[in-house]
């Protein structure tokens, strides 16, 4: 799976869509994060010129430029961490975590999983454990995986509104990266 069709596949996770399958605006709920308003996951918060242009593109009917401008939005967001990894899979699994808890966040994420002391910066020791620890993709697939969940336990647990939604999302993300191993 390339760059592009690792976040196209993270459009589809974010997405809201229409009756007819197009991106759609959605107005967040309290205590979301991410502002009021969002497409594809990318918020007024974070990300407000991506997603007006995005909301422009959708007001003009130009619903398949603004699927690739999300997804080039989020590629170009996800690189730094997900380019750490040449495994496809991998990068995924870092991309996915670079969208949902940022750059810094997929890093410390990863850190975690590598067993190493967390400061969210990618250098020298974290890219040489990197490079040892995917030599066995599935055991580091595992290991952010449970990470994730780890990281997100700093803040919040299964009373969380978005427990459910946060865990079918890293499960779906785990599974997929493990079918493109095969």
């Amino acid at each position: 799976m390339t760059p592009h069709e690792q976040a196209r596949r993270i459009v589809d996770y974010e997405a809201r869509r229409d009756a007819t399958g197009n991106l759609k605006i959605y107005h967040l709920p309290s205590g979301d994060g991410g502002g009021e308003r969002e497409v594809a996951g990318i918020n007024d918060r974070y990300h407000p010129e991506a997603l007006d242009r995005i909301e422009k593109l959708i007001a003009e009917g130009k619903h398949e430029e603004a699927e690739d401008a999300a997804a080039e939005h989020i590629r170009h967001y996800t690189d730094p961490v997900a380019l750490l990894s040449e495994v496809p899979a991998i990068q995924f699994a870092l991309r996915d975590a670079a969208f949902n808890r940022g750059p810094t966040g997929a890093v410390k994420i990863l850190q975690d999983a590598l067993g190493l002391p967390i400061d969210g910066i990618a250098g020298q020791k974290t890219k040489e454990s990197l490079c040892h620890a995917q030599q066995d993709p599935r055991d580091l697939l595992e290991k952010l995986r449970a990470s994730r969940e780890r990281y997100e336990r700093r803040t919040r647990d299964e009373t969380c509104k978005f427990w459910t939604g946060l865990t079918h999302r890293w499960d779906r993300q785990y599974s997929e990266s493990l079918a493109m191993l095969a």
